[in-house]
Order: structure tokens, then sequence, then C-alpha cells
């Protein structure tokens, strides 16, 4: 009886060892198969190259991105009170046991116990980190608290993107947010969804929300302090806002942008500042087929008036683009002229400052 116990103990540990070494084709969970659409599973090899099984040659999975963990409703909140969109993934759990294991040959469940599958991370939380890593641009968080996922009102998971309540107008039709249409998601349905969904009618414009304007642009350049210049910021928005309203459907969008982060691009509009705490500058950016870029210059005092009309001639093909003039070419100096020489007073080695005299 002692050496068929060993028996079977021997036979156990080689079935669990063939497993490790070799898996089988059934030990893979449906809708992770390597060769399948990106679409159609959490993991699988498709165009965006995510799954492990593709081709040979495939590259692997690109490692997980920045994403904030929510654990209260406060750190939600606070989360999305930002200038910019905010992306967030509700689980109700993140983990889950393994659908992909089974139950291991030989298993008895009188002298091993009550046999259960191991857990792996949520499939939807993996993906999420994995599109974190290759889709740029946009501030990423996740939660699977109780209180934080009754705030959502989700009672399954699901992707959520929220639009920045700074430059949110429900008047002007601004919805607060969107869910992803899909539990199942993939690089590029993602990355279409978030650019077409992430702006409102006017939003920020900066280096990272400006690929999301893939045609034309109409930027107003402010000083954009909400603190300390809030008066002024609501003067330009609900102007902004009317002109954006009456250019729905003629590819030119309206956005705010920081004065103070787009001193060099004010050069490609032919634009200068020289008040830039009070300044208000406006200009149009066309990407153009092909790649092109051009740039218009407003050259009236920023109103509503002044905005529509620049923005008619746009659409009307009465603008002439600037282009901004080459740098001046590089001079060497003159021979001889080597910059300081070891004599001058003020380069000197080892001879120090004369204190200044204190007056009397």
């Amino acid at each position: 009886m002692h050496g068929r116990s060993i028996q079977f103990v021997l036979l156990i540990a080689l079935a669990l060892f063939g497993r490790t070494v070799v898996c089988q084709d059934d030990d893979e969970p449906a809708g992770y198969d390597g060769d399948g659409d990106g679409d159609e599973g959490y993991g699988g090899g498709g165009e965006e190259g995510y799954g492990g099984g593709g081709e040979e040659g495939e590259e692997a999975p690109p490692p997980s991105g920045d994403v904030t963990e929510l654990t209260s409703v406060a750190e939600l909140d606070a989360f999305i009170d930002n200038e910019d969109a905010s992306v967030v993934l509700a689980l109700t759990v993140k983990e889950m046991a393994d659908p992909g294991a089974t139950l291991p040959e030989g298993w008895d469940a009188e002298e091993d116990g009550e046999w259960s599958a191991p857990k792996i991370e949520n499939p939807m939380l993996t993906t999420y980190k994995a599109l974190t890593s290759s889709v740029y641009g946009y501030r990423y968080a996740q939660t699977s608290e109780p209180e934080v996922l009754a705030k959502l009102k989700a009672k399954a998971s699901g992707l959520y993107l929220f639009r920045s309540p700074k430059f949110l107008s429900a008047e002007d039709g601004d919805r607060p947010r969107e869910r992803f249409p899909s539990d199942k998601m993939s690089e590029s349905a993602v990355s279409n969804w978030l650019k077409s969904k992430s702006q409102p009618l006017v939003g920020l414009y900066s280096s990272s929300t400006s690929s999301r304007y893939t045609d034309a642009v109409l930027v107003i350049f402010m000083n954009l302090d909400w603190e300390t210049n809030a008066k002024s910021v609501t003067y330009v928005l609900k102007r902004a806002r009317k002109v954006a309203a009456s250019l729905k459907g003629k590819k030119l969008s309206v956005a705010v942008a920081k004065l103070a982060d787009m001193t060099y691009e004010l050069g490609d509009y032919g634009l200068e500042s020289t008040k830039p705490k009070s300044d208000i500058l406006f200009g149009i950016k066309a990407n153009k087929p092909g790649g092109e870029v051009k740039y218009y210059g407003g050259s009236e005092a920023f109103s509503a008036n002044a905005l529509t009309s620049f923005a008619q001639k746009f659409v009307d093909g009465q603008l002439t683009a600037h282009v901004r003039p080459p740098p001046p070419p590089y001079e060497p100096p003159a021979d001889g002229d080597d910059g300081p020489g070891e004599d001058d007073a003020d380069y000197s080695e080892g001879e120090e400052e004369a204190e200044p005299k204190e007056e009397m």
C-alpha cells in the first residue's frame, strides 16, 4: 500500500512537470489566442503586437506605463480636476481565477484537497497597463475600490474618459464623461476613441494635446492662470465657445494655450508677446495632406468679432500663411578674437573680486 502511494505521488509530480514544460493548445484561455485579432480578446497578438503568441519576431508587450491607483472618492475627484482629460479604468476585481487553468491530471480531492485555479491579474488591467505605454499624452488611473465604483455608477468593469471640468461647458453640449463602448480593448481602438472624445468644445492646447487636433485649430494664447487671471480666462472662454459653436462641421477647432509655454511657437504664427500677463493673441495651425503644416497669425485685438472674422477668412481661403524666416547664418569670431584672454581681470585665476565699499 505504501509503495502504491509513492507511485501515485510520482505520477502526479510528472503530470505537473509536463504541464509546466509543455503548454497544450487547450491550456490557452478563450480569447487569448496568440494569432487572433487584438479586438477579439484582452491579450491576443493582433495588429498592435500585444500577444506573445503572434508571428515569429513579434515584439513583446511594452512595459507598463504610469497608472495612478485611486483608493477613495477624494482621490478620484482630485485626479479628474485637471486642465486635461482623465482616463480611468474601473474594475470590479483586480485579480481573478485563471480561466485557462485546468485540474491537474490525477488530482484526488480526498488526498490532495479541493483544487482551485491560481489567481492572475485581471486581463483588462494587464492590457490597460500596456496601452498606457504606447498611447501617449494622456493621464491614466485605475480603481477597484467599491466606494469609487459606486461614485462612477460602474456595475461592471469598464474604461471611462472624463473631460476637463475646467473647460467643460454643459450649455454648449459638452458631456462630462464617456464610456468606451467595449470591454475588449486594442491599442488602435482606444487611441482613436481618446483622440476623438477627449477635447471639449474649447479645450487646452499644449504639447500633450496638440496631436488630438488632426485638421486645423484656432489657438488663443493667453495667461491661462485660473487663480490670478480667472476673470480674463472666463471672458476669453465665453467668446471662444461662441465662435467654436459656429464653426462646427467646418474642420476648424478652437483651443486655448498657455502663453508662457508657447513663447517659441508664437514665431511660427508671426506673433510676438510683449506683455505675457495680459496679452491675448490668436492664430491658426492647419495640418495639410502629406504632413505639411501651415500657420496663420491674427493681427486684430482679441474679441468675438475678430475671432469670427479671422476664422471665416481661413475657411474661405483668404488668409496668407506666415513663413518663419530662417535663423541668421553662423558667423565665426574674427581672427584673433578667441574671447577673454588670460590677462583680463574678470577671468584671471586666483584673483578675488573687490568687496563693495560700505557707504558712510
